[in-house]
């Protein structure tokens, strides 16, 4: 398994094992597009995993939250067709999602949870319409408030796994939203060295030059 490898050893074994579980169903369930991409696989939705619940685990959340998170991070780039910005892929993966929930694949389907779908759907577009549409959404204030936390842990966890577009410059620290994002800068990009063998690119114009040479 790949995360297994970069899982930090204090993590207590229920939680090792609650991550591989996810990283597993993914590997096994989730159909990804297919065009070629390096920095949008499910290595990537893997490490995002790992940062979503490194994040709970930090903030003590219930195993709903957690829950949510990991089915955000498994599904959240599995509908993309391209490696650019390719905005309203969130909006295709989250209907996946639906879908796949609704279709009650294996022998535990998977739970449909709104917040899930409202984080991935618009985890490619910027945070003022995101939170308008999930405060829109929800009515009920603890719930609301539970789904923009989902919303805003996630978008943080994709965010520390953009060393693998540059490690100079492929995340800025200013964006990420929660305090134990910001606390896991320094791990964050060790963990994506370690992931990609040391092959990370160092700054975003090295990512490009691959991309180029590779669709010579």
């Amino acid at each position: 398994m790949d995360l297994e490898y970069l899982i930090p050893k204090r993590v207590s074994e229920d939680l090792k094992s609650y991550i591989l579980m996810w990283e597993n169903y993914m590997n096994k369930r989730v159909v990804f597009s297919e065009f070629g991409s390096e920095i949008h696989t499910n290595r990537h939705c893997g490490r995002v995993l790992l940062f979503a619940e490194l994040i709970c685990e930090e903030l003590n959340l219930d195993d709903d939250i957690r829950d949510a998170l990991a089915m955000a991070s498994i599904f959240h780039d599995s509908r993309r067709l391209e490696d650019g910005p390719d905005v309203g892929h969130g909006g295709r993966a989250a209907r996946y999602y639906k879908e796949f929930c609704e279709s009650k694949v294996g022998m535990l389907p998977l739970p449909f949870d709104i917040r899930t779908f409202f984080a991935i759907a618009y985890h490619d577009r910027n945070d003022v319409l995101g939170i308008k549409q999930i405060s829109d959404y929800f009515k009920n204030e603890k719930e609301r408030e539970d789904a923009i936390l989902i919303y805003n842990i996630f978008k943080d966890s994709d965010a520390l796994d953009r060393w693998r577009l540059g490690l100079a410059d492929g995340l800025d620290p200013s964006y990420l939203r929660t305090s134990p994002a910001k606390n896991m800068i320094d791990f964050s990009k060790e963990t994506v060295i370690k992931s990609m063998d040391g092959n990370a690119p160092k700054d975003i114009a090295e990512l490009r030059r691959r991309f180029l040479e590779k669709r010579k």
